[in-house]
């Protein structure tokens, strides 16, 4: 199967809206819609890579991604990608880990699509890369 994407967000539609279409250029998608599921369920799935909302209730993007670092060692090099419509640019302190990238919402299809092929050639080598194109242009919430 091809590359596994654990999507985080709490807001429903957005995440089914993303989940669709990451689906339609081959990615297998699992779902959590807060950073505690998503937890649970990279200790157990171990994706190839985390697309994860900044604002969500309970553990926010921030601290999942500060959980999976300092959890199983499976989990501390998988790629984050952090996406907001707060912010832009990575704001956490020196102890923070840092994500792979930082997303402003809305975002193109074609930049969300260039980011995971340019964080997974990077993790994983350009051969493992699946180097997926959005057709168009197209601005996701």
């Amino acid at each position: 199967m091809g590359t596994t994407i654990l999507l985080v967000d709490d807001d429903v539609g957005a995440r089914r809206t993303l989940a669709s279409l990451l689906q339609r250029f081959g990615f297998r998608v699992v779902e959590a819609e807060d950073g505690q599921e998503a937890l649970i369920t990279a200790r157990t799935l171990v994706p190839d890579i985390v697309l994860s909302d900044y604002n969500m209730p309970g553990m926010n993007g921030a601290a999942l991604l500060r959980e999976l670092r300092a959890g199983l060692p499976a989990l501390a090099n998988v790629p984050f990608i952090l996406f907001s419509g707060y912010i832009d640019h990575w704001t956490g302190t020196a102890d923070d880990p840092a994500p792979d990238v930082v997303l402003a919402k809305p975002v193109t299809v074609e930049r969300l699509l260039g980011e995971i092929n340019a964080v997974l050639k990077r993790r994983r080598g350009p051969a493992a890369a699946p180097n997926v194109q959005a057709p168009q242009s197209q601005q996701l919430g």
